[in-house]
């Protein structure tokens, strides 16, 4: 249980894997946002890649995280597809667990897929 009488610092880890994988191993599952697009909706195993067309809705602009995340979920591990060899982020999803991987799903890691490094929080205890 929380103690509401601490503080806590967040902090945003801007597109970096190897912060992403410390603060797993260190601190534990880690807040993320990322844009889900009607093929993630279809989802049933496997290492997701997003199959459409550019993400982003102003095609010359750069990739803006907060422009079209539209979910939030939590990354609790990460690890490498024995078949493929795909590295991937395992991730609990919010849509009960009849949806892909008995709730979860693995999608892949260090590209920024779908912008899901893009806006990871950590929360650390200011003592």
């Amino acid at each position: 249980m929380l103690d509401p009488h601490r503080r806590f610092l967040l902090f945003p880890h801007s597109c970096n894997e190897e912060l992403m994988r410390l603060a797993l191993v260190h601190g534990g599952p880690v807040a993320v946002g990322f844009e889900v697009y009607p093929d993630f909706q279809m989802y049933q195993g496997g290492v997701y890649r997003h199959t459409g067309v550019h993400r982003s809705l102003n095609l010359g602009s750069p990739f803006d995280p907060f422009e079209l995340t539209n979910h939030a979920v939590l990354v609790t591990g990460y690890g490498v597809d024995k078949e493929t060899g795909l590295k991937y982020w395992s991730v609990k999803n919010s849509w009960g667990p009849g949806w892909g991987e008995n709730g979860y799903f693995r999608i892949l890691r260090g590209t920024d897929e779908c912008g899901i490094e893009s806006l990871a929080v950590e929360a650390s205890p200011i003592p």
